[in-house]
C-alpha cells in the first residue's frame, strides 16, 4: 500500500490506495471498480470527506473506525456522497441500477457490473411505485448503522415523484430478487448542506441496519393510501362518560404509532393521544394485536374519533370515523341496577341495536344477543359480582355500564 496526502479546500486527510489502483485528475482520484477493487480509505480521525463539487472519488472509498462519516463518492462527473458509520464501504453508480454499469470511461470503469447485478428497477414490492433510474450505491458492512443517501438536480425527483410531495421518498435496497422498500425520512437540512427539496438534499433510514443485507441502495417513491397496518376492528364507547377506543390490527409492517384524533363536527381533527405500535412485522398476518385508549376529558354531547395510522417513515393512513355521544341520554337505560333476578334496558328504538354483550370482571361473556327488551336479560343464577354490559349499535357507537348483581 501507498501513502499519498490528498488536499481540496481547506481538507487535509490521509489516503490509502493501491498504487496500481487509481488515478488522479487534479482533484479528482479514480479507483478501479472491477475485481480486484480499488479503494480509498480514510482514517478512524476524518470527521467528514465531503470535498465539494468536482472534488470526490470515483470508485470505492473506505472509513475505518466507527462514528458518522459522509463518503464522498461519485461517478460521471456528479458528487453523490453517502453517510454512515462502523466500517463501511461504498461507491456510487449514476445509472439505471437496471443496467447496473458505469458510463465513465475514466480508470478503466467503463462497463463495470457490481456483484449479483443488474438490479431490475421494474421489480419491487407493493408498497413501492416506481424505482430510480438514475442511480445506485453499493454499500458494504457488517455492523449496522444508519444509511443516508442524497440526491441533486440530475436524480430528476420531479419525474420520480411526480406530483407526489417530497414525504413519499424513500431509500431501497435490493434483495437479491426485488427492491425492497427501506423506512427512511427526509433529513431537513441536507448532510450536503442546505434545505432538502426535490432538487437537492438527504435522507436517512429510521433505524440501523446490516448494510451487506441488501445487495445495492437507491431512491424509490412510495404508493399513494399505503397502509402500515392492517385494521381488522375499532370501536369507540361511551364508559361511564369517558370515550374508550380500542382497535385490533392483524398486519404491522414498520408501523410506528397511532395518533388519535378527535373532532366535534367530523371535519375539523385535533391530535389528543399517541399510542406506541407494538406488533412484530415478522409475524406479519399471523397475530392479532390489541390497542385501547380512553380519551377522560370528552366534550358533552357528540365527540368523533379517528386513529391516524403512522409507518416509520411518516407516511401515514386513516381508519373510519367512530362516534361517542357524552352526556344524559334518555333513550338508553339499564336498570334495575343493583339487580338480582332481571336486569332490563330501555331502547327507544331497537332497530339501532347491534349486540349487547354481559361480561364479568374477566372479561367472560356471561350473555350475548339482542331480542330482551321484553324479558330482560336473566341474571338470576349470576354470582354475586360487578358485572359490565355493553350494547353495541349499528352505527360503531357504543353504551357501557357497570352493573351490581346480587341476591
Amino acid at each position: 500500500m501507498n501513502r499519498i496526502t490528498f488536499t481540496t479546500l481547506a481538507f487535509l486527510s490521509f489516503l490509502s490506495v493501491a498504487r496500481e489502483s487509481f488515478a488522479q485528475q487534479n482533484a479528482l482520484i479514480t479507483t478501479k471498480r472491477d475485481f480486484p477493487i480499488g479503494m480509498v480509505s480514510f482514517g478512524s480521525s476524518v470527521i467528514s470527506g465531503v470535498l465539494g463539487d468536482g472534488n470526490f472519488v470515483d470508485g470505492y472509498v473506505k472509513k475505518t473506525g466507527t462514528g458518522a462519516f459522509v463518503y464522498p463518492v461519485g461517478d460521471n462527473g456528479a458528487l453523490r456522497p453517502f453517510a454512515a458509520s462502523q466500517e463501511t464501504t461504498g461507491a456510487y453508480f449514476g445509472v439505471d441500477p437496471g443496467i447496473a454499469i458505469t458510463n465513465n470511461p475514466i480508470g478503466g470503469n467503463y462497463g463495470v457490473l457490481p456483484a449479483e447485478g443488474p438490479f431490475n428497477s421494474g421489480l419491487f414490492e407493493p408498497a413501492l411505485q416506481v424505482i430510480s433510474k438514475k442511480e445506485y450505491w453499493d454499500i458494504n458492512g457488517s455492523e449496522q448503522t444508519k444509511i443516508t443517501l442524497t440526491w441533486n438536480s440530475g436524480s430528476d425527483l420531479n419525474t420520480l415523484l411526480g406530483t407526489k410531495d417530497i414525504s413519499k421518498l424513500t431509500i431501497v435496497g435490493w434483495n437479491g430478487t426485488r427492491w425492497i422498500k427501506i423506512p427512511s425520512i427526509v433529513d431537513p437540512t441536507s448532510i450536503i448542506g442546505g434545505a432538502s427539496n426535490k432538487t437537492s438534499g438527504s435522507i436517512t433510514t429510521t433505524s440501523s441496519l446490516v448494510p451487506d443485507n441488501f445487495n445495492v441502495y437507491s431512491l424509490g417513491a412510495l404508493q399513494d393510501g399505503t397502509l402500515p397496518v392492517t385494521l381488522v376492528r375499532f370501536t369507540a364507547q361511551n364508559k361511564e362518560q369517558q370515550a374508550h377506543l380500542e382497535w385490533i390490527t392483524s398486519s404491522e409492517i414498520n408501523s410506528s404509532h397511532f395518533d388519535i384524533e378527535r373532532s366535534l363536527e367530523g371535519k375539523s381533527w385535533v391530535s389528543i393521544g399517541t399510542v406506541a405500535a407494538t406488533g412484530d412485522p415478522s409475524l406479519s398476518g399471523t397475530v392479532a394485536t390489541n390497542y385501547e385508549f380512553t380519551d377522560t376529558k370528552p366534550f358533552s354531547g357528540l365527540n368523533f374519533y379517528r386513529l391516524k395510522m403512522v409507518d416509520l417513515d411518516e407516511t401515514y393512513a386513516y381508519s373510519a370515523i367512530r362516534k361517542v355521544e357524552i352526556g344524559s341520554n334518555p333513550e338508553i337505560a339499564f336498570y334495575p341496577n343493583p339487580a338480582s333476578d332481571r336486569l332490563f334496558v330501555t331502547q327507544n328504538d331497537p332497530d339501532k341495536v347491534k349486540e349487547v354483550n354481559l361480561t364479568d370482571l374477566k372479561g367472560n361473556a356471561v350473555y350475548r344477543g339482542k331480542s330482551f327488551a321484553n324479558q330482560g336479560i336473566d341474571v338470576s343464577q349470576l354470582p354475586r359480582s360487578i358485572y359490565v354490559i355493553n350494547m353495541m349499535m349499528v352505527d360503531g357507537s357504543a353504551k357501557t355500564a357497570k352493573v351490581l348483581v346480587g341476591r
